[in-house]
């Protein structure tokens, strides 16, 4: 009996001569990088009326997200180069566009971008507005007069 309690006397002062006292723990997570937009149209952009004249009319609200660390770039093109054009014809109609309130070029296929070099949180809503001088409907050959705009968003 006298060897067991010895035995198990030594068991646990040798196990207190190994513990260690300082110890660490590494606590880590990944955020992914977001980017992202969302355009919301006013019901007026699908029924233009081009007989009045337009300034700065508002045909959507554009959304950015994102968190990226380097920012973020908005591109915008059209797909007439800033002219609607008859659907079933080659009449165009043209306009200019506002994003954002700075203008946007839209007469080349490279269209235009806007940076933004921030390395925050951003959740801005911009206006997409459009002008444009109206024409009698006399003086157009009828038919639907459209343009499709691409807005992409990009980490820097």
């Amino acid at each position: 009996m006298k060897e067991i309690i010895i035995g198990l006397i030594f068991s646990l002062t040798t196990a207190d001569a190994y513990s260690a006292t300082t110890s660490t723990i590494l606590l880590q997570s990944i955020v992914p990088k977001k980017v992202a937009i969302t355009i919301t149209p006013v019901s007026v952009a699908s029924a233009l009326d081009l007989s009045t004249t337009q300034a700065d009319l508002k045909v959507a609200s554009v959304n950015e997200s994102s968190n990226s660390k380097t920012g973020y770039k908005v591109t915008i093109t059209s797909a007439n180069l800033g002219k609607l054009k008859r659907t079933d014809g080659s009449e165009v109609f043209a306009y200019s566009l506002k994003y954002g309130g700075s203008s946007v070029g839209l007469s080349t296929a490279a269209g235009s971008s806007f940076t933004n070099a921030s390395a925050s949180i951003v959740n801005a809503n911009k206006d997409l507005n459009v002008s444009y001088t109206g024409v009698t409907p006399e003086s157009m050959i009828e038919g639907t007069y459209q343009d499709t705009l691409t807005l992409n968003i990009a980490s820097n």
